[in-house]
C-alpha cells in the first residue's frame, strides 16, 4: 500500500469569497476542509493556512515538490475512517440544547438554540445564545469552551460533546462545533412521555375544578392522579397547570379527554389524558414539545 501525495497549498490558492475546487487536508492526510467549502473572509483563510493545508497531487503537479502524507497509507485510512455519528442529523432537528459554563459562573448554563447545519466531519452549526457580559464579552471569546449538545429530532434524542470552534456575528450570531467522533442516540417510543410530579386543576364537563397531580407527560397527552371522580372515558375535561422551561414558569391550559380510568373509587384514580390538539393553541403545544424535550436531554 503505497502513502498519498499532496502538494502544498499557497495563500494565494486560498480566494476569500469562493468555494474549494479540491479538498484540503492535514500533512496526516486527516481532511481539513472538504471540496466546496466557503473560504467566507480573511480569519478564515488564515486559520486554514495556519494548519499547513495541502491538497491531494495530480499528474499536472509534476515537478513540484510531492510531500508524502505523514500517516497511515489511503487505503488504511480510508479503511479507518469512521462512521458519521450524526449521519440522520439533516435539518429535522425539532430542539438542540447547549450545556456549558463559563469561567464565571458557578452552575452550569442550558440554553435552547436553534440548529443552522453541518458540515458532515467538520462541524455543527447552531444559533449562538447570548452570554449576558456586555459588549466586551463575546463568543470570541470563548472559542475551544467545552460544551455538551443535545438535539432532538424525529423520535431520537442525540447526544455528545464537543468545543466551540468559531464564531461569527453575521449575518446573525452562530457557533461552528467542533464535529464529534462519537455520539450517543437515543430512541423513544412514538409519544416522547417524562415522568413528572405537577399539581394541575381539573375542571370537569359541569364545570367544577378539582385537585390532581400530573405523574407523567408527553406532548400529547398526560396522566393524572386524583381522588375525585372526573367521568368515564371520552368525557371532555379542562386541565391548567404550571411548568418550568428555561428557567421560566409558564402557565399551560389544554382541553382534554380522558381515555382511560385506574384505581378504585377508595383510592387514588388514574387517568390516563389526550390533548385534544384541534381545539389547542398550537403555542401551547409547541410549550409542551420543548419542556418534554429538555426533561429527556436531563436523562
Amino acid at each position: 500500500m503505497s502513502k498519498r501525495q499532496f502538494v502544498q497549498i499557497s495563500n494565494s490558492e486560498l480566494t476569500i469569497g469562493a468555494a474549494l475546487p479540491w479538498s484540503i487536508y492535514l500533512r496526516s492526510g486527516e481532511l481539513l476542509a472538504p471540496a466546496g467549502f466557503m473560504v467566507g473572509d480573511e480569519v478564515v483563510r488564515q486559520r486554514l493556512m495556519l494548519a499547513l493545508p495541502v491538497r491531494a497531487a495530480n499528474s499536472a503537479d509534476h515537478g513540484i515538490g510531492i510531500i508524502e502524507a505523514s500517516g497511515p497509507p489511503a487505503e488504511a485510512a480510508e479503511a479507518a475512517q469512521p462512521a458519521d455519528p450524526l449521519k440522520y442529523l439533516k435539518h429535522n432537528a425539532e430542539g438542540v440544547i447547549l450545556t456549558f459554563k463559563l469561567p464565571s459562573d458557578f452552575e452550569p448554563r442550558k440554553v435552547h438554540v436553534e440548529f443552522y447545519g453541518r458540515i458532515p466531519q467538520q462541524s455543527v452549526i447552531v444559533s449562538a445564545p447570548a452570554l449576558g457580559l456586555g459588549t466586551a464579552q463575546t463568543w470570541n471569546n470563548f472559542e475551544g469552551l467545552p460544551l455538551t449538545v443535545q438535539v432532538i429530532f424525529g423520535r431520537s434524542l442525540c447526544m455528545f460533546k464537543t468545543t466551540v470552534m468559531r464564531y461569527a456575528p453575521l449575518p446573525s450570531g452562530h457557533l461552528f462545533l467542533r464535529y464529534p467522533t462519537d455520539a450517543v442516540t437515543k430512541s423513544f417510543r412514538q409519544s416522547l412521555r417524562v415522568d413528572a410530579k405537577l399539581p394541575v386543576s381539573i375542571t370537569t364537563d359541569d364545570n367544577y375544578s378539582v385537585p390532581g397531580i400530573i405523574t407523567n407527560l408527553s406532548g400529547t397527552g398526560c396522566a393524572a392522579a386524583t381522588g375525585f371522580v372526573l367521568g368515564e372515558p371520552g368525557t371532555r375535561i379542562k386541565i391548567a397547570f404550571r411548568l418550568r422551561l428555561s428557567d421560566k414558569a409558564r402557565l399551560v391550559t389544554m382541553p382534554c379527554i380522558i381515555r382511560s380510568i385506574k384505581g378504585r373509587l377508595s383510592q387514588q384514580m388514574r387517568y390516563g389524558i389526550e390533548f385534544d390538539e384541534q381545539a389547542a393553541d398550537e403555542a401551547v403545544l409547541l410549550t409542551l414539545k420543548s419542556f418534554v424535550y429538555e426533561h429527556l436531554a436531563e436523562r
